[in-house]
């Protein structure tokens, strides 16, 4: 299979999927190819939600922080 992009991302991609679905293999939850597909989807998109809620609350601490320390430079230059 041939894909556009950087050799050594896709290869870190192609990784993370079989490692996806070497796991599910492992736990024995899929019996057809269509099932163990459709769960290490569902797995990687668990993955993706979880990294985005990270990601959010990474912002949310950085803008208060941010907010905190201009109030402290306003205050100490008044």
């Amino acid at each position: 299979m041939r894909a556009g992009g950087d050799e050594r991302h896709i290869q870190s991609l192609s990784r993370y999927i079989n490692e996806k679905v070497f796991d599910i293999q492992q736990r024995g939850k899929a019996v057809t190819t269509t099932e163990l597909v459709a769960m290490a989807m569902l797995h990687m998109a668990e993955d993706v939600a979880k990294t985005r809620q990270e990601l959010e609350t990474l912002r949310r601490t950085v803008s208060e922080r941010i907010g905190h320390l201009i109030e402290h430079i306003e205050t100490a230059t008044r």
